[in-house]
């Protein structure tokens, strides 16, 4: 990495030689899980590309947003609304926790036996390693368990400014009134961060710019469904992981330049793996990125993924926001 960026870092805080030896195995993990595999879409270059700048180009971004007076917004969870967020004039972006670090700080925090995603949560902090994290003006934490709901009573006292969404636990029309109210709440609090009214004309643009996003991503999806399959598990997995962070139309656009390529695959018969490969959908717990674990076992073992219920594939673009009247 260049100077420039270890002085944005610094200035950040990030313990710098931490944060070095974290980009070092981000950066070992990504050439053996990725750049390795055979056969691979070329417009996942632009992936690659990201991948090498991870806490480089896009952190330089968010850094000329904020010099420009543009709010950053940090959150863990596909809950938050991102579409109030553009439409106040902010930016969201995703938080890190896809690796274990500083977990013996974060047991002197939190019970060791707290599951492995809400102490990477805390140990990212605590390590001043995660500079999405380090940039943000506000970090949007969900109460979506008990696990969670403790670890941000802690994480309060580490970041500037914390805000807490309350989400339902059941599906329930009053589940329903909770998160209409819980957004509502959180669209003052966007106003009050920005100093913008979130107005009707901003929220349909927002509206539609992630819309385009997840539609984008569908297509992705639909693609995957030919056999043999045109793109990894691993890849697509990817491809979600990045939405995560990037500039929302530039992925927009990037995406589909993939999908145009694997249309051409399917028309060929092409792919990484062979007609007849066993396939596989991943459920269960959120694959946040450096977490390749699981795909990579089951592709390196001769199956390709085909779908993720997870927060981290279809279920965070399942659906899309009615841009209304």
């Amino acid at each position: 990495m260049s100077e420039e960026h270890k002085q944005m870092w610094a200035e950040l805080g990030l313990d710098l030689e931490a944060h070095d030896a974290l980009l070092d195995q981000v950066s070992q993990a990504y050439q053996d899980t990725f750049v390795a595999q055979q056969n691979r879409p070329e417009a996942m270059a632009y992936f690659d590309g990201l991948m090498c700048e991870i806490h480089g180009q896009r952190i330089r971004e968010l850094m000329e947003e904020k010099q420009q007076g543009r709010k950053i917004v940090g959150a863990y969870c596909v809950f938050v609304p991102e579409e109030i967020v553009l439409a106040a004039g902010a930016t969201l972006v995703g938080l890190c926790t896809g690796a274990e670090f500083a977990t013996e700080e974060v047991e002197k925090y939190l019970p060791r036996a707290t599951c492995p995603m809400i102490k990477s949560m805390l140990g990212f902090k605590l390590g001043r390693v995660c500079p999405y994290l380090e940039a943000s003006d506000l970090v949007v934490g969900e109460n979506t368990c008990d696990g969670k709901k403790k670890a941000y009573e802690t994480m309060a006292r580490f970041v500037p400014e914390l805000y807490i969404m309350d989400l339902p636990q059941a599906k329930s029309e009053k589940g329903k009134e909770l998160f209409r109210t819980e957004v509502e709440h959180f669209r003052h609090r966007m106003e009050e961060l920005t100093g913008n009214r979130v107005e009707a004309t901003a929220l349909k643009q927002a509206i539609r710019t992630v819309n385009a996003r997840r539609e984008a991503i569908h297509r992705l999806q639909r693609l995957r469904a030919a056999d043999p399959a045109p793109i990894s598990g691993l890849d697509a997995l990817l491809a979600n992981q990045v939405a995560l962070y990037d500039d929302p139309v530039r992925l927009t656009s990037t995406l589909h330049q993939v999908c145009d390529e694997l249309e051409g695959r399917v028309e060929r018969g092409e792919g990484p793996f062979p007609h007849g490969a066993p396939r596989v959908v991943v459920a269960g717990c959120p694959m946040a990125l450096p977490n390749w674990k699981v795909p990579r076992l089951v592709e390196a073992s001769g199956g390709v993924i085909v779908g993720e219920e997870s927060c981290i594939g279809e279920r965070g673009t399942r659906n899309l926001t009615d841009e209304g009247p």
